[in-house]
């Protein structure tokens, strides 16, 4: 399925919660949230043209939101780590 980039956008808008629900579980600040949602846009941004229809775009939204929240958390509790044994 491949989406235009005015698609992508009200595909993004209409079901923001989403990415938004996934922020709220990972972070625990304003500015935290924000960062964190910028990023998710940004992998959905970049993956959206591999997109294949498969699943429902809702899926692909959770997943990719999901697997980045995740990666990030994992970063930052891995620099965290290095930075407590300095």
């Amino acid at each position: 399925m491949k989406l235009t980039e005015d698609q992508f956008l009200d595909i993004v808008n209409e079901n923001q919660n989403i990415i938004h629900k996934v922020c709220s579980m990972y972070t625990h600040s304003a500015d935290d949230h924000n960062d964190l949602f910028q990023e998710i846009m940004l992998q959905l941004w970049k993956g959206y043209t591999r997109f294949k229809g498969e699943a429902k775009i809702t899926t692909w939204m959770y997943r990719v939101s999901l697997y980045t929240a995740i990666s990030l958390y994992k970063k930052k509790k891995f620099r965290q780590e290095i930075q407590d044994t300095v």
